[in-house]
């Protein structure tokens, strides 16, 4: 999983959290947080504990679908549901 830097220290500013704390919350290693600040991929367990944390509507905003080159599975698609308006 790969996040987008900017949209990630944006979310740590608005928490009031440093890296550090950011990684404790996730119980994981500095070095982790510091992978994502730098838009580099993590490994699966960080990323579902990160995704755990700020939960699947907030992740999907903070995740790099292009960097990953797949679609946003959790995007509105209107054509999908019948309509052309977001509920």
């Amino acid at each position: 999983m790969k996040i987008k830097p900017q949209l990630l220290k944006e979310f740590l500013e608005k928490k009031k959290m440093s890296v550090a704390g950011f990684a404790c919350e996730l119980e994981v290693d500095v070095s982790e947080i510091e992978i994502l600040l730098n838009g580099e991929a993590v490994e699966v367990e960080t990323a579902r504990k990160f995704i755990y944390y700020v939960t699947a509507d907030e992740a999907q905003h903070l995740i790099d679908w292009e960097a990953l080159g797949i679609e946003n599975p959790l995007a509105y698609k209107p054509d999908e549901y019948g309509g052309d308006e977001e509920n």
